[in-house]
């Protein structure tokens, strides 16, 4: 009798066990017995580009039924913050990184240590070329992206004029493309261009703005490296009675578009952050699954003005659930 008892509890166990796994709708690793955990680092979580990052990443999350952590420090500047999650999930045992680096050098050897465990990463946003084990490169062709900008402005200035630009973190990357690649643009033209490290930072902009106006430095157009500054610079405009000066920004984001809608950008420079999420979380799940994954993801890029802005807007609507 208690033999029988022992077998009906056993089996009942059994079937709430198998119950439990079906309805957790998580993929197995392999194994059987676990389901991937994932971690997406990104450079902040404070700014709607990243959120749009994020809500791809976690769209890709649940199609897959995997496990998902996003993360991020305060602000972008605070790089040693960043290397310091990207450390702890190592050490929490994630089965593959999605890490978008805010300083490269400062991340490469916390990158080595993932490579060191067999932890599959993906960089998304900001390559590092130094660092060889990755998955793929999931971003944008930055220099290219601020030759757009560049071309896009160089049609309104004339020979002698000067044009400002409000960049990210000296030694970022990203940053130092979209620099690099505006200033080239305007290579053939005799255009004084001043540069002034705004940190991806919105209120620092609108301090560098009014400093330009209130060191009478006759600006012509401002190019800001991401949208934050980009709106930093605007409203330091605004308070100073001079939006009649252009500023071209750049991400995409539903403030900065919602901005050309209503006259204060003049142009974004604007691809899918959102599309770059997912494409980062499904390419760190095809590795883990030994599939094969391009070397690098582009996503496309395009200057959206006025004409267009109000299309953009719906799209990145439709991606927050707005």
């Amino acid at each position: 009798m208690k033999r029988i008892v022992f077998f009906i509890i056993a089996s009942l166990l059994l079937f709430l066990a198998a119950c439990t796994n079906e309805s957790s709708g998580e993929v197995s690793n392999g194994s059987g017995n676990e389901s991937y955990k994932m971690a997406s680092v990104y450079m902040t979580l404070s700014s709607d580009y990243w959120q749009l990052h994020k809500a791809g990443a976690e769209a890709a999350a649940d199609d897959l039924g995997i496990s998902l952590d996003v993360l991020g420090p305060a602000e972008e500047t605070m790089f040693e913050e960043q290397v310091k999650i990207v450390e702890d999930q190592l050490s929490a045992g994630a089965d593959a990184l999605v890490v978008a680096p805010s300083l490269p050098e400062a991340m490469l050897p916390a990158l080595q240590q993932a490579s060191n465990q067999d932890v599959p990463v993906v960089l998304a946003d900001a390559d590092i070329e130094e660092f060889t084990d990755k998955v793929t490169f999931v971003g944008v062709e930055n220099y290219e992206a601020g030759k757009l900008a560049g071309e896009y402005i160089s049609e309104q200035l004339e020979d002698g004029d000067t044009v400002a630009i409000i960049r990210g973190q000296l030694g970022a990357k990203v940053h130092d493309d979209r620099t690099n690649g505006f200033q080239d643009a305007l290579e053939e033209k005799d255009i004084e261009i001043v540069v002034q490290d705004g940190q991806s930072d919105r209120v620092r902009a609108v301090n560098i703005t009014e400093d330009f106006l209130t060191n009478d430095l006759d600006i012509k157009a401002i190019f800001a490296t991401n949208d934050e500054m980009a709106l930093g610079a605007h409203q330091g405009l605004d308070n100073n009675a001079r939006t009649d000066i252009p500023v071209i920004g750049f991400d995409g984001t539903p403030d900065a578009l919602q901005a050309i809608v209503d006259g204060k950008l003049n142009a974004d420079v604007a691809y899918d952050p959102y599309q770059m999420g997912y494409t980062s979380i499904e390419s760190a799940y095809k590795a883990l699954e030994g599939e094969e994954v391009d070397d690098e993801i582009f996503a496309e890029v395009n200057v959206v003005t006025s004409e267009t802005a109000e299309e953009e807007v719906e799209k990145i609507n439709g991606y927050l659930g707005n």
